[in-house]
């Protein structure tokens, strides 16, 4: 399946736009002392608590996937699929799966039938880079396991990175997965791209003196360029399973993710992408936008053959 964008933004994708400034998260982002005191407040914290009506509708617990707790979200009623959507949360590496999480895993387990699996992986500065893509392969591996299928990968921003990265350390493994969702993925932490301070300005909740900030703890020891923590800078993406993004043209991180489906198609990767005009970051979260409706039915179509083991 080809490419797909929307052409102009819908009145509620430009309402949203309008609103999130409101939630403060770029005035936090656009400062060095505030993102550092925002860092430290967030070490420690948990899974948000899914809302009462998730727990009505799904079944849900936790497991141990090798050294990480995962939670599992599953229909409650009907047939689930054979393979796991294994989903990797962003948060820009120092926040924890948050209610908009919810809202998106929500709308993938009830349209699709799939059980989602959300590794709850070490956030900085506890964790790093290092650990983070080892305990996620763990994962992956023992999903693959026990389902007997390996599972589709799957993350949003800083786990979309995550995603990445984890999905390169397992080329010609068969562990690998079988195919690859990038949400609005981060994927260079350092965030050099010369289209970086004209996206800035037109994000409506990302920064970037924040972001480096928070990728440079994830780096830990690690240069940020490393392609274990940005994976931007692999020199390679050959080996990559077929590969499905989620852009939008009004997120900070866009250019990334863009030249990365370019770069992926030379080097001979199955990779297609759904593109919303005006779209801001994780629009695929805001589960209501007619983008982000239009996004889970182009990935449905895309992911269709894979439900079948």
């Amino acid at each position: 399946m080809t490419d797909a964008s929307t052409s102009r933004p819908s009145a509620l994708m430009r309402l949203t736009s309008l609103a999130l400034p409101a939630l403060r998260y770029k005035p936090i982002l656009v400062d060095e002392e505030r993102t550092r005191l925002n860092l430290a407040a967030s070490a420690g914290s948990r899974f948000a608590v899914p809302p009462a009506r998730y727990r009505r509708e799904f079944r849900m617990r936790w497991e141990q996937l090798g050294a990480l707790r995962a939670l599992v979200v599953e229909p409650r009623a009907g047939a689930t699929s054979a393979r796991s959507l294994v989903w990797v949360h962003g948060g820009a590496y120092v926040h924890q799966f948050e209610t908009a999480h919810w809202w998106l895993v929500a709308s993938l387990v009830r349209e699709w039938g799939v059980r989602v699996i959300a590794p709850d992986y070490l956030l900085a500065p506890l964790g790093t880079a290092h650990r983070g893509v080892a305990d996620v392969t763990a994962v992956v591996r023992a999903v693959g396991e026990r389902d007997g299928a390996p599972p589709i990968l799957a993350g949003d921003s800083a786990g979309g990175g995550l995603a990445l990265s984890v999905a390169l350390g397992l080329r010609g493994d068969p562990a690998a997965p079988a195919h690859l969702v990038l949400a609005a993925p981060w994927l260079d932490v350092t965030l050099q791209h010369r289209e970086v301070p004209a996206l800035e300005r037109r994000d409506p909740s990302l920064a970037a003196t924040g972001l480096r900030i928070a990728g440079g703890v994830w780096a830990g020891r690690l240069d940020p360029a490393e392609p274990l923590v940005s994976p931007a800078f692999a020199r390679d993406f050959s080996g990559l399973p077929p590969t499905s993004l989620v852009l939008g043209t009004r997120d900070l991180l866009f250019a990334d993710a863009r030249d990365f489906h370019a770069s992926a198609r030379r080097d001979g990767v199955d990779i297609a992408a759904f593109t919303a005009a005006g779209g801001f970051h994780v629009f695929l979260a805001a589960s209501r936008l007619p983008e982000a409706r239009a996004a889970r039915a182009w990935l449905r179509r895309r992911l269709a053959p894979y439900w079948v083991v």
